[in-house]
């Protein structure tokens, strides 16, 4: 009996030992539900970024994501394409020995998103070495971006924007004019009519390092393109259009005067007038010389002569910017037929309905030109 009672005793020690244990392993779970639902409330009011925050300090289990602690040391070339990922500029950064891990940035770039969605591609100089955190800020320091930029202005010729080419580029002039005439690879309109003249749009332009003369050349008529469209131009009017506006960007000297003379273009085309235009007859005798011409350059047979020819040149004369391209779809409405400029230190341009009315214009310019010498 007594060997029974031990046994029955220690059945029951057993059995109250397990009690203790469920009772214990349920107040855990009540416990760990409690934070769960605690951190849940966290990242509800607080929102991710600062939730991830909070969500980290309760952390106490898994391995801790490589990361590097400095700003790094040394230099090394990262590219980022156009339509990387988050994944594959953290592939990128981490193959380099830009970061510690791949995690480590992409985590980073998650709690800053507004931040990494700024990164632009390019090639970038970073130091190696760094924490994901100043990765993801040198990114979007433009300080650290490598390019190579160029400045067309408006109212330059083609020849000139070719010259400009070749020296961002390096290349030869003869492989310049190559790139220019593969009308395909430019992706040069059929309504060009072959020539580059006043389709390689005026601008400040950046680029990769290695850039080519192609790629320049189709990013500029590209643009003229894009510039056309947004102002609602017909594409059977795109070369009526940038050849009056090249014409009113060889001539006017102020913004203001922009659309007064697409108005006067207008009124003496709309007439059957010549348009006599000086800047045709400099562009027929490739002089890009002073305002004025001479009288023997005007009895040019060029298709560009203005004085001879009445109607528009065959093209544009010179690449015009925006300005003049919205003065040429929409000009000014009034009854000038002749301009003048009368200062030529302030561009100051007067305007007249008759000849006799412009004369008197001339007049003043020439008082103007003897007053100054």
């Amino acid at each position: 009996m007594t060997d029974l009672f031990e046994a029955d005793a220690a059945t029951t020690t057993s059995l109250d030992l397990r009690r203790a244990q469920r009772d214990q392993r349920r107040r855990e779970r009540r416990w760990r539900t409690l934070m769960v639902t605690a951190v849940a409330l966290v990242l509800v009011s607080l929102g991710a970024a600062v939730g991830w925050n909070f969500l980290q300090a309760f952390k106490t289990v898994g391995p801790e994501i490589p990361d590097f602690e400095g700003q790094g040391q040394g230099a090394v070339e990262v590219i980022i394409e156009p339509g990387d990922t988050g994944a594959q500029i953290a592939k990128k950064l981490f193959d380099a020995g830009v970061v510690k891990s791949e995690k480590a940035f992409v985590l980073d770039a998650s709690a800053n998103a507004a931040d990494a969605q700024k990164i632009t591609p390019g090639y970038y100089v970073l130091p190696k070495q760094m924490k994901a955190h100043y990765a993801l800020l040198a990114l979007l320091d433009t300080g650290n971006k490598r390019e190579v930029s160029i400045t067309i202005p408006e109212g330059k010729a083609a020849a000139f924007i070719l010259e400009k080419i070749a020296a961002l580029t390096g290349a030869t002039p003869e492989d310049v004019q190559a790139a220019a005439d593969d009308f395909d690879a430019i992706d040069l309109p059929a309504e060009a009519n072959g020539s580059l003249e006043g389709w390689l749009f005026p601008s400040t332009y950046k680029f990769n390092p290695g850039v080519t003369p192609t790629e320049v050349l189709s990013t500029m008529v590209s643009t003229t393109v894009s510039k056309l469209k947004a102002n609602d131009v017909p594409q059977d009017q795109w070369l009526r259009i940038l050849t009056i506006a090249s014409l009113v960007e060889r001539e006017a000297g102020l913004d203001v005067d922009r659309p007064l003379i697409a108005g006067v273009i207008y009124n003496r085309l709309n007439a059957g007038m010549a348009l006599e235009l000086d800047s045709t007859v400099k562009y027929a005798v490739g002089n890009d010389g002073t305002v004025f011409t001479k009288a023997e350059d005007r009895e040019s047979d060029s298709p560009y002569n203005t004085y001879k020819v009445t109607g528009l040149p065959p093209g544009p004369i010179a690449s015009p910017g925006e300005a003049s391209i919205e003065a040429a779809v929409t000009p000014a409405e009034h009854g000038y037929f002749f301009f003048v400029t009368v200062n030529l230190l302030t561009g100051e341009t007067k305007y007249a309905e008759t000849f006799a009315g412009h004369q008197a214009n001339v007049k003043e310019l020439q008082a103007w030109m003897k007053a100054n010498g």
